[in-house]
């Protein structure tokens, strides 16, 4: 009896990246550069405000990403926001324990 067989392609579960960054990555480069032309869009240095500074904004994490893995950004602004220290064995800060009771006769056979 022969296995049925199928074509199974590579990195299926990685994330999707346009110009080598990732999605959120992106809209947050693209987000600046709106509300920038919406500030500064009249003036005189509005050229390098709209295009230039969210260029420069999207080398600086294309080149600070590389060899990272995803969602690294999220995760170190997530680090260095909470404050404390990050230990595996204690309880956290948000661990609310709840005391349950069960009616056994309703598991009694």
């Amino acid at each position: 009896m022969k296995l049925n067989q199928s074509i199974v392609h590579r990195k299926l579960d990685s994330k999707l990246k346009i110009v080598g960054l990732e999605i959120h990555d992106l809209l947050f480069v693209l987000l600046f550069a709106a509300v920038m032309n919406l500030i500064f869009g009249q003036t005189a240095i509005g050229f390098y405000l709209v295009f230039v500074v969210p260029s420069i904004m999207a080398a600086i994490l294309f080149i600070a990403k590389r060899n990272k893995p995803d969602g690294y950004l999220v995760h170190v602004i997530k680090y260095y926001t909470n404050a404390g220290a990050f230990s595996a064995g204690s309880k956290g800060k948000n661990n609310n324990l709840k005391q349950v009771r069960i009616n056994e006769s309703k598991f009694k056979r």
